[in-house]
């Protein structure tokens, strides 16, 4: 199945792409998505977004068809041909 991905702001200038459509397998998860991004997109995304126990970086945001993954199963929630995922970094301020 098919996926539409966006980095936004320092995450386009770590992957160096904008929206990219990716093949996952059926019944993946936004954890195995990561994994994919690793393996075709860049190398060592996941240790950019991710701590040393594989949990989200608190100050980082994904979106699954607008929705935070906060408010679905985490990075268990289960993808679907044809989803949005979003990757936010912290948000600026001051």
């Amino acid at each position: 199945m098919k996926v539409q991905v966006k980095f936004l702001a320092s995450l386009y200038d770590i992957t160096k792409v904008l929206k990219t459509e990716l093949n996952i397998p059926d019944n993946a998860t936004i954890k195995d998505l990561i994994q994919i991004i690793d393996d075709s997109v860049s190398p060592n995304f996941s240790k950019v977004i991710l701590d040393d126990n594989g949990r989200l970086k608190d100050q980082y945001v994904i979106l699954v068809n607008g929705r935070s993954i906060d408010f679905l199963n985490g990075l268990s929630t289960k993808l679907s041909n044809g989803d949005e995922v979003v990757f936010l970094p912290p948000a600026g301020g001051g």
